[in-house]
This record gives structure tokens, sequence and C-alpha cells, in this order.
């Protein structure tokens, strides 16, 4: 099933993209966003977390995790369906699996989520670290 025309989502924005979404022009801007957002984001990690989050390893770990688990598993639970821009997020956290000598590369530990549901996971995790 198809949707029509709606408004894109960017505030004030008339323009009507099919489905939903951003207009062409919204969507370069929504995306470099979501970069700034995950830059920001990154200073934030430790050195040993950067050196796990490049490695040939953990690259492998995650692109298994997306084959075997391609929906987003929370919008799932809504009963909605988002197959692109997902990440792999640990669950619990990475520092807590390397502290307690578990394997952060296991599967169990992970679950594909899209990026919106990634980014508030970072959210909350760092306004947990300031309070």
């Amino acid at each position: 099933m198809q949707r029509g025309f709606r408004m894109c989502k960017h505030p004030g924005c008339p323009k009507l993209v099919e489905n939903a979404g951003y207009c062409e022009k919204h969507m370069v801007q929504h995306k470099n966003d979501s970069r700034q957002n995950f830059k920001a984001l990154d200073t934030k990690k430790t050195p040993e977390q950067k050196k796990f989050y490049s490695s040939a390893a953990w690259t492998a770990a995650s692109l298994y995790h997306r084959q075997i688990e391609p929906l987003c598993r929370r919008c799932k639970a809504q009963g909605k369906i988002e197959f692109r821009n997902l990440a792999v997020h640990h669950n619990p956290s990475y520092d807590f699996l390397v502290s307690n000598g578990l394997n952060p590369l296991s599967d169990k530990y992970l679950e594909t989520i899209c990026v919106k549901h990634h980014m508030e996971e970072l959210r909350k995790k760092n306004l947990k670290k300031v309070t």
C-alpha cells in the first residue's frame, strides 16, 4: 500500500513529498543535522570506545546482526516498519558489558534500531552522565 503526498516534515515548508519525509532541499539539511549530532556524540566516546567501534570485528558483528534482524526493534514493537537508516545498539551498554567481562560482540547484547531511536538512546545515556 502506498501513501499519498504529504507536506515536507520541515516546519513551515509547503512542498508536497511522496510518502512521509522531507523535500529534496530539506533532506540534505536533515542529513547534515544528523551527521552533526553524531559527531557531537562521538566526541564523548573514550579512546577505547573509538577503537572498538572502528574495528573490523565490530563492523562484521554489526553487519551480521543487521542481516538477522533487518528491522528496527522499537519501531516494530510500535507496529511500524523501519528498515532504512539502521544502527546496531548495545543493550546493555558497551561500558557495562566490558566492565562485567561480557563480550560486546555477542549477538545477545545487540539490537537493531533506527537512527531516530539510536539518537534518543544516546541522548538519554549522555543526560545520565551529566546528572
